[in-house]
């Protein structure tokens, strides 16, 4: 996946870093678009996927791209200091993800009164003014449940889950594991046997994984919101001694050592959530609305996902980066 330079913003510095040069020139009368988009974490395979298609979308349309992200990962403070300042520098338009909606109903709201338009990408704020959300929504879960269902069946075993989440009480954390619940809990004699934390931190995911095999070796299922669950999870099983193949595991995701471990035997499969699309799509609806007054067809948007196996691992990607096969 191509790297993008992800610009990691100090929130105190950044008026004088992220802004500065790349603010409208007053001076000079450019009426060039500016967009941010204010992601929850700094440079990683997914969320660097979602900056390339704001960066795309904003060169197709001869806006200017700005990226910026917190010091800490899903720091919603911060995120809010950034748009907070965004708003001051007269910024047109802003794309961000709602982690916590209660949280950022403040500067929702702020934005709402400045008259500057706002898309929201991977969780959703129902109750905010956004001009447009694209995500997955509970989707995910259902096809990531009824894949794991499906595996066991075959096997003719009952399911001893494990699930793995990036933050306990995060709304779309609790929502797609709702989903998956929905569905798993149609297989007789299913039992969630633990919930792990990762806090979207690698060497956690792997540590928090290795403790529940050990702790609990009757795992034989599981499933990961968090981008790096899936590999964690892989990692341990390694470590542990674990046959390729023994637990059917659902990652999320699809970055390189994800895709390492579906095609090693340790991962069944990963759930993938087009960030592409998440970062292009908001840019169009935001031009339009500027520049026409037309708003999106439809408020709440499917980016689409797809449950990548060793059935398509070579051939999903080409999909979901190609706007004229969405």
């Amino acid at each position: 996946m191509k790297k993008i330079a992800l610009l990691l913003v100090v929130v105190l510095l950044v008026s004088t870093v992220a802004l500065t040069g790349c603010a409208r020139n007053q001076d000079t009368g450019s009426d060039q678009l500016r967009f941010m988009l204010v992601l929850p974490m700094g440079a990683n395979e997914v969320w660097n996927a979602c900056a390339e298609g704001f960066q795309a979308a904003a060169a197709a349309i001869g806006a200017e791209a700005i990226v910026v992200s917190p010091t800490t990962p899903n720091d919603v403070n911060q995120m809010n200091s950034m748009i907070e300042t965004a708003i001051a520098e007269g910024i047109d338009g802003i794309v961000t993800q709602a982690l916590n909606p209660g949280a950022q109903a403040p500067i929702f709201a702020q934005l709402d009164e400045a008259g500057i338009p706002f898309c929201l990408v991977n969780s959703d704020a129902v109750d905010s003014n956004r001009l447009g959300f694209i995500g997955t929504g509970d989707e995910l879960g259902v096809v990531g449940g009824k894949a794991v269902v499906d595996a066991m069946a075959e096997r003719g075993e009952e399911i001893r889950f494990a699930t793995a989440l990036f933050e306990l009480t995060a709304p779309i954390a609790i929502s797609l594991h709702n989903a998956y619940l929905s569905e798993l809990r149609k297989s007789p004699g299913f039992e969630e046997v633990v919930v792990i934390h990762t806090a979207s931190d690698q060497l956690q995911s792997v540590t928090e994984w290795t403790n529940a095999f050990m702790t609990y070796p009757e795992i034989n299922a599981g499933m990961n919101i968090c981008g790096f669950g899936g590999l964690g999870a892989a990692r341990a099983m390694r470590e542990l001694g674990y046959e390729p193949g023994e637990v059917i595991m659902i990652a999320i995701d699809d970055v390189p050592e994800t895709l390492t471990g579906i095609r090693d035997g340790y991962l069944y499969g990963t759930m993938t959530q087009n960030f592409f699309r998440m970062g292009y799509e908001p840019v169009i609806w935001m031009n339009e609305f500027i520049t026409n007054g037309n708003r999106p067809a439809n408020v709440v948007n499917d980016s689409g996902t797809i449950l990548v196996t060793m059935a398509n691992i070579d051939t999903f990607a080409d999909e979901m980066r190609d706007p004229n096969r969405w």
